[in-house]
């Protein structure tokens, strides 16, 4: 038996087992009772040691050294699989098996806290599992090994190759470039309103239309389904098996709506990675930032532009027809692109919601840095949300509670979010250079032109490329903001008048 074969095998089995955990996270989330975190929490860290063991155990590195010997004589794709495991095991391999069971027991009591912290509006209740949590990933970042900065450690496992020295100039621009567009817009802000999107909207509707918009979009049902949960996510068991969710509030339009079309540009993704790639460390999103990218484009440059609404607008009006009879395509597409500063980070618009994140990663980074400590959150959270968006939350649910991510061990996430909107915004602008029809396809709901482009050139490849040779293939350039704050730039100017 080959070398890769061996591999193969190993991989499908360990995968097999990622997905059974996923399973458990995902009922979690979903349908759990209350009373069954504790057990819930051993049962994770049980499968997540098993599966870190398997990783690094005798057998694993065995496979290893005999696939490296065996390299030149695999196809591309061949070696393209092997590498990714190569990689991931020998970062798996620095990592001790009690810390990886420590960090999954503990992610799973860390959520269950960090639902009554946020129910309560008390950070106190969730302050010592997230202590716990940050000392687990400080540990883990130490043991990963030198770096300039400690939570380039942490990054890199959400968007490798990443660095604090890489991505602070980008942000650091794309703040000032954030701030000059909201000084632009701000006397202009008494023409656009979002009044229509807070009235009263049947949640069972609600739901209702907004599945069918996403499957027109593209989302398969037969490979999928949509549950409701306290924060949307996605979660994928293969291809063939990827659950949604999303929360409905009925004075809140843009919740369920918004939020499902986010977790479907995931779920689409998940569903176009290559069936080659099935069961193998490969056949995952490329990273955290790219996977964003997916979510983002169809939440807010398709279902947030003008020739979308053209196309939706009708079916909308026609689900919700006493609440929008004052309303027409203009008038309720300026209403979803209104931008003002907001408390919230997954309510925010999409330009002031680049600030949401680039606090979060300051925190987090001087968190692992050790220059803040955990009791410090609500304090320098409020600080730093006055100085960016000129609000201070009023509550802790309303500031540093609004996340899930910490709770789960996701430091080292947040930069995803921001990474995927200009991403985004570079694959639009490749997107339309090679179909320059591409905005008369969205008027008139013609959506598998744009789904295919995105398969062929980015969803098929799963983890084979690393994400900055995507972009750099996709839009022939690097990470940059320029083409997010042009992009959003425009909009702001044809929605204010400007």
């Amino acid at each position: 038996m080959s070398a890769f074969v061996r591999l193969s095998k190993k991989m499908n089995l360990i995968s097999d087992l990622g997905a059974a955990t996923a399973v458990l996270g995902w009922d979690q989330e979903t349908y759990m009772p209350d009373g069954a975190v504790a057990g819930r929490a051993e049962q994770m860290a049980t499968l997540s040691s098993f599966i870190h063991d398997h990783i690094t155990n005798a057998d694993s590195a065995s496979i290893v050294e005999d696939v490296k010997q065996e390299l030149p004589s695999l196809t591309n794709r061949e070696q393209l699989v092997a590498t990714t495991f190569i990689r991931d095991h020998d970062r798996a391999l620095k990592l001790p098996s009690d810390l990886v069971q420590d960090q999954a027991r503990t992610a799973s009591m860390a959520q269950d806290a960090w639902k009554r912290a946020r129910q309560a509006s008390d950070f106190s209740i969730f302050q010592p599992l997230l202590e716990k949590t940050v000392e687990l990933k400080r540990r883990e970042a130490e043991i990963i090994g030198k770096a300039e900065h400690l939570y380039d450690n942490l990054l890199d496992s959400f968007e490798p190759g990443l660095t604090v020295a890489t991505v602070t100039p980008v942000f650091d621009r794309l703040r000032i470039g954030t701030t000059a567009l909201l000084r632009e817009i701000e006397p202009n802000q008494v023409n656009v309103s979002d009044a229509v999107l807070y009235r009263t909207y049947d949640g069972d509707q609600q739901l209702l239309f907004a599945s069918d918009i996403i499957r027109d979009l593209g989302f398969d049902f037969h490979t999928g389904r949509v549950d409701i949960s306290a924060h949307p996510f996605c979660t994928s068991f293969g291809s063939t098996d990827v659950r949604l969710t999303t929360r409905i509030r009925p004075n809140d339009l843009r919740s369920c709506l918004f939020g499902l079309i986010h977790e479907a540009g995931h779920g689409m993704y998940e569903q176009g990675i290559s069936p080659e790639l099935a069961r193998t460390f490969s056949g995952q999103g490329a990273s955290m930032g790219i996977h964003e990218s997916q979510s983002l484009f169809w939440e807010n440059i398709i279902a947030r532009s003008e020739e979308f609404w053209h196309w939706a607008f009708p079916r909308l009006r026609s689900v919700f027809p006493d609440q929008l009879k004052d309303q027409d395509v203009r008038s309720f597409y300026k209403s979803i692109n209104k931008i003002q500063p907001s408390m919230n980070r997954v309510e925010s618009d999409e330009l002031t919601y680049n600030l949401h994140i680039i606090l979060r990663f300051e925190i987090e980074r001087d968190l692992i840095a050790g220059t803040i400590e955990v009791k410090d959150i609500p304090r320098v959270w409020n600080e730093k949300m006055e100085a960016a968006l000129g609000i201070t939350p009023a509550n802790d649910a309303e500031g540093c509670l609004q996340d899930v991510h910490w709770s789960f061990g996701g430091i080292g996430y947040f930069p995803s979010y921001t990474l995927g909107k200009l991403y985004a915004a570079m694959e639009w602008n490749a997107m339309q250079k090679e179909m320059p029809n591409v905005r008369e396809h969205v008027s008139n709901g013609n959506f598998a032109p744009i789904l295919a482009w995105l398969r062929t050139n980015i969803h098929a490849y799963g983890r084979t490329e690393q994400p900055h040779e995507i972009i750099q293939r996709v839009a022939g350039r690097p990470l940059t903001e320029v083409d997010f704050l042009s992009n959003v730039g425009a909009k702001a100017h044809n929605v204010y008048g400007i």
